[in-house]
């Protein structure tokens, strides 16, 4: 009697000892292994940057401001300790780059036209370590990713507008594909800040963007813009 008595009272304690000052149970409170700030998680991201930096001479030169790359991926993150978190993003990322067009010009030829820039289509793999230094539950937190990705560029183009060009037409457009000076792949480092889905970052391109027989110079090296995380 007296063995059944004492499991009660510890069944009371118990539950009394689940319960927060505010009478909420905690055991519904528990985090769970999945989540923005937990154990594992995977979501969306989607930015938008500006190619910037000097390009290795006039004769690659771009127009500062309409540079621009666009990026659509999917980010997945695992948890080694509270401030310490592994992950990967499979990226398409697109860069255009808009060639300005004055007498130094030699990228990719020496032609002038009313408006041409170089576009690369690219799916690139990013592995980053992360390092947390706020944690929220519904939320990422605050971090700082380092990592470096490596892609390849499955369609590179060359888009040429023309004005006066054709005798019924005030403007048309040409579009060279398979270009032979361009190379396949691409490869860098890149840092993230983030604060929950808002996170801004910088990258640069190790890898040339032409062939070393091409002979051409190459455009600006780093990229920098924001990135926001489709998460709740």
């Amino acid at each position: 009697m007296f063995a059944q008595k004492q499991s009660v009272e510890k069944q009371k304690v118990d539950k009394r000892a689940a319960l927060d000052e505010g009478g909420r149970n905690l055991a519904s409170l528990t985090l769970k292994k999945r989540g923005p700030n937990l154990d594992h998680y995977s979501h969306l991201i989607v930015g938008y940057g500006f190619i910037l930096g000097p390009s290795e001479g006039d004769s690659a030169a771009i127009i500062p401001g309409k540079s621009s790359a666009f990026t659509l991926g999917w980010l997945a993150k695992w948890r080694i300790a509270k401030w310490y978190e592994l992950g990967f993003d499979i990226n398409y990322h697109l860069a255009a780059y808009h060639i300005k067009q004055d007498s130094m010009k030699t990228v990719p030829n020496t032609v002038l036209h009313k408006k041409e820039k170089l576009i690369f289509n690219n799916i690139q793999a990013h592995f980053f370590q992360r390092f947390k230094f706020k944690n929220r539950y519904h939320s990422t937190g605050t971090f700082l990713d380092i990592g470096g990705y490596f892609g390849y560029n499955y369609r590179v183009k060359n888009q040429i507008l023309l004005k006066d060009n054709q005798p019924q037409a005030y403007k048309s457009k040409s579009v060279l594909l398979r270009l032979k000076y361009t190379e396949d792949f691409q490869y860098g480092a890149q840092v993230r800040i983030g604060l929950n889905r808002f996170i801004l970052y910088g990258r640069y391109r190790f890898s040339a963007l032409f062939t070393k027989n091409s002979g051409l110079a190459d455009f600006p090296m780093y990229e920098a813009g924001i990135l926001i995380g489709l998460h709740q």
